[in-house]
């Protein structure tokens, strides 16, 4: 049994954020686990492949962005984690920019820490 810290989250979160600022789809598809459930900003439902296939696409493009760890919770072995990004990019060619808090659940399948659940809003300027 693996045992899940705050370090680990972390040093996953700190994977996932390089992953999406690359689109790097083979470490995002290491990340996410198969059955991810997240929801979105308006309350749509994404799925993994819809992520990937954002990226794949190149319709999300981060530009610029940075994040912060503001909480990471343990309740055995799954971890919660609240993290805002800043970020500037581009969605299907719009552009974005702002502040964007996401909340993950990571827990460890098949041996990996994964995201097993998440959902993100925009933050008011």
């Amino acid at each position: 049994m693996h045992k899940i810290t705050k370090e680990t989250v972390a040093k996953a979160e700190n994977e996932l954020f390089l992953a999406q600022l690359a689109s790097n789809v083979d470490a995002l598809d290491q990340l996410l686990d198969d059955n991810l459930i997240a929801v979105g900003p308006t309350g749509q439902m994404l799925t993994k492949e819809m992520d990937l296939d954002t990226h794949r696409s190149k319709t999300m493009v981060i530009e610029d962005a940075s994040t912060e760890i503001d909480d990471i919770s343990i309740f055995e072995d799954t971890a919660l984690s609240i993290v805002t990004m800043t970020a500037k990019g581009k969605v299907m060619g719009a552009p974005l920019e702002g502040r964007f808090r996401y909340f993950r659940v990571w827990k460890h399948v098949g041996g990996t820490l994964k995201v097993i659940g998440a959902s993100f809003m925009q933050l008011p300027e």
